[in-house]
């Protein structure tokens, strides 16, 4: 049951990490590059697989410093 629970921790904090990091992407790509079907398809098919591989690399890091400093 511990282990249950701490995998569903880990993938809630990594859907938080995901979140946060998305709508800083998008604040960016709003704030900065102009708005058009082509641009918003490639950045979408390069930053969302980019904004999941980092945000597993991020809560991973964090639990493991989390388990270290126990």
């Amino acid at each position: 049951m511990k282990k249950i629970s701490e995998k569903l921790i880990y993938y809630l904090v990594t859907f938080v990490i995901f979140f946060l990091l998305f709508k800083f992407v998008a604040w960016l790509e709003n704030a900065y590059i102009p708005l058009n079907t082509q641009t918003q398809l490639i950045s979408g098919i390069i930053t969302i697989p980019a904004i999941v591989i980092l945000s597993f690399i991020l809560s991973s890091l964090l639990f493991r410093g989390l388990k270290e400093s126990k």
